[in-house]
């Protein structure tokens, strides 16, 4: 074995550095083996099997109900009177070209029965609204005029589709 001078200290150092991990200490650490609560079995947790429960329909909440379905219906009388006017424009510009007069008048029509949806949508959203603040679960009347609102939406919406397909865009 060669022995080298410079490496003399290093040895020394580490010689001692490592004794030093084999003394003894008489700090009580505490004990890495499982504690008896750890040892209990896990029980799953217990499920509630009640459901979301019907909230009932206060005086204040039955006539905000009542007034989105009165908003919703008036806004369907008015978007079909625009409906008939849209429909007679599209089709007065048919097979006229793109920015002609009849054309400009049609999309302005088109604009005005768009227009005319904001108020069904408006109430469709206030009962969505009341929807989630009963968690889920809508008192009867609330999830009738839910209903109905709803179907009014998406007959409105296939109508505007309809009538605005049909004409054409530049």
């Amino acid at each position: 074995m060669i022995f080298l001078p410079k490496m003399a200290p290093a040895a020394a150092i580490l010689a001692v550095a490592m004794l030093a991990g084999c003394a003894g200490s008489d700090i009580a650490f505490p004990s890495l083996a499982p504690r008896a609560v750890e040892k209990l079995p896990i029980e799953d947790p217990v499920s509630d099997s009640t459901g979301p429960v019907a909230v009932p329909a206060y005086a204040a909440t039955a006539a905000a109900i009542r007034a989105q379905l009165a908003a919703a219906e008036t806004a369907r009388g008015r978007f079909d009177g625009e409906l008939a006017d849209a429909r007679r424009a599209v089709a007065a510009a048919a097979g006229q070209p793109a920015e002609s007069e009849e054309w400009i008048a049609a999309q302005q029509a088109i604009s005005r029965l768009d227009q005319e949806r904001g108020p069904v949508t408006s109430a469709l959203a206030s009962l969505d609204e009341m929807v989630v603040a009963t968690g889920g679960a809508p008192s009867p009347e609330l999830a009738n005029a839910w209903s109905r609102v709803s179907a009014i939406d998406e007959a409105q919406r296939r109508a505007f589709g309809e009538v605005a397909g049909k004409l054409p865009n530049p």
